[in-house]
């Protein structure tokens, strides 16, 4: 299973499951990195598996979406890896995708609001899939993440709070 991450650039890579954090454990930033970037999404987990979705057909591969929230290292060499073990935070909860467009999405930053995010796309999912797969195969139960175009760099000693989940950066 990877994580399929289409940024708001339009540019897209692939997260394998060891950066899944299943139970929004705290997070314990690697030796060597400074700071995390962390990117809100919307996700939802590919039904079966295609090679270049059409449009037409996209609507046939997801089914379901969640919020989640992806930590990236700050400042690393172009030559190194951006992703870092337990880093993809995914709420475990999904709803259907008819019921997409009534979502809210709230994270907070230290105890205080930050970003409130409603009426979502289908067609956000949807677009993510017909980019990545007219490069990439997607299997069933890979995920593809849309990363919202906000984004924070965290520090060790902050935290934040997603879909009811804490998380302290260490």
């Amino acid at each position: 299973m990877n994580i399929a991450v289409l940024r708001p650039s339009g540019n897209y890579c692939f997260r394998p499951d060891t950066t899944l954090n299943r139970e929004a454990r705290d997070y314990y930033i690697p030796d060597g990195v400074e700071a995390v970037t962390l990117r809100p999404c919307i996700y939802s987990k590919i039904i079966k598996a295609g090679k270049c979705v059409s449009e037409r057909f996209a609507e046939r591969y997801v089914d379901n979406f969640g919020f989640g929230v992806l930590l990236d290292a700050e400042d690393t060499d172009p030559m190194e890896a951006f992703c870092m073990d337990g880093s993809s935070y995914l709420s475990g909860d999904t709803a259907p995708v008819s019921g997409i467009n009534d979502a809210v999405f709230e994270v907070s930053i230290n105890g205080k609001p930050w970003l409130r995010k409603e009426g979502f796309s289908a067609g956000m999912l949807f677009d993510a899939l017909v980019t990545v797969s007219r490069r990439s195969s997607v299997r069933a139960t890979d995920m593809i993440a849309v990363c919202l175009p906000e984004s924070l760099t965290l520090h060790k000693g902050d935290s934040f709070t997603f879909e009811g989940q804490k998380v302290n950066i260490l």
